[in-house]
């Protein structure tokens, strides 16, 4: 696969997962924390992901 692809889909699961920790915790807890971290991670992997197939004119 892709390594453009995997950065994608690796990183739309750690952003889902961050997502789903950041709104069941309860905010300011460790969990919650981690969530967040995880979703900026998983933000960063998307967008990663994408850049590397941009072209730049």
């Amino acid at each position: 696969m892709e390594r453009f692809v995997q950065l994608i889909v690796a990183g739309g699961l750690a952003l889902v997962a961050g997502l789903w920790l950041a709104a069941l915790f309860a905010r300011g807890s460790a969990v919650w924390i981690s969530g967040v971290g995880l979703a900026l991670l998983g933000a960063a992997s998307v967008f990663a992901g994408i850049g590397s197939e941009l072209e730049y004119g």
